[in-house]
């Protein structure tokens, strides 16, 4: 894993890694490994036993982790065993929020590219994903129910746990319901796909609003499209003003008194 995320690294930025610190694990000593160190250059920095202080930066941020982590599932009442799914989008969330002390994203610090957060949801959060047209039956829901649990890793899509099951399915239609999450692994196994209704769109459809909304590299986006509920009331007159509420009248102060 080491090997491979230090190839990507180096391929992404055209910089050569020349140093890599670690406690000793013994994953990072075997003979392999040292090979390739001195094939590549690289000089391994081993911290004292027990002195995690040594590598201090690195600790922070696993504290950081642990904490959203935390946070994260017992505001959805999610179980220990979605760890891995929150880590994942707490990881994901982190690289694309501003950080103190570097003025941008860690992304953006990285590839010089801001990253779009417009398809950010609440982990947890309850979730209609639109089902395949080659999955949906004529009788059947064409929507799966379940819960928002992180983002597809190299593409434009959601990770969806299904109620009453320990599947994870990845899509891109999917609707939220972002109210606080109550039991993301208690959920109902008879829970009804009735909820926000979504269309199937074939691939030649145009998708541009779909795909901006998860399109977490590009830049800062925004479709313009967005839904702005009309304020105005039913009981508002033709000239835009409102009526007056009946059993009330308004005095020459302007005060508003009761009539009998």
């Amino acid at each position: 894993m080491l090997k491979t995320r230090i190839k990507q690294l180096e391929t992404l930025t055209s910089v050569e890694v020349k140093r890599v610190r670690h406690d000793g694990a013994k994953e990072y000593v075997t003979k392999d490994f040292k090979a390739w160190y001195d094939d590549k250059g690289i000089t391994p920095e081993l911290t004292a036993p027990y002195k995690a202080q040594q590598n201090g930066k690195a600790e922070r941020v696993n504290r950081t982790l642990l904490e959203r982590i935390r946070a994260a599932m017992l505001e959805a009442g999610a179980k220990e065993e979605l760890w891995a799914e929150a880590l994942a989008a707490v990881f994901h969330v982190l690289n694309r929020s501003p950080k103190a002390g570097l003025g941008m994203t860690p992304l953006e610090a990285l590839t010089g590219r801001r990253p779009n957060v417009a398809g950010f949801r609440v982990w947890g959060s309850r979730a209609w994903a639109l089902k395949p047209k080659t999955q949906q039956r004529k009788l059947e829901p064409r929507t799966d129910v379940g819960r928002f649990v992180g983002y597809a890793v190299g593409g434009k899509a959601y990770r969806v746990l299904k109620d009453g099951s320990d599947q994870v399915i990845e899509r891109r239609d999917v609707l939220m319901e972002e109210n606080p999450a109550v039991g993301v692994k208690n959920a109902s196994t008879a829970a009804s796909s009735a909820g926000p209704q979504l269309t199937a769109r074939s691939d030649g459809d145009n998708n541009a609003d779909e795909d901006g909304a998860i399109d977490f590299l590009d830049g800062e986006g925004g479709s313009g499209d967005e839904y702005v509920p009309d304020l105005k009331s039913d009981s508002d007159d033709k000239d835009g003003s409102p009526h007056s509420p009946s059993g009330s009248r308004d005095d020459d102060d302007g005060n508003n008194r009761s009539t009998l």
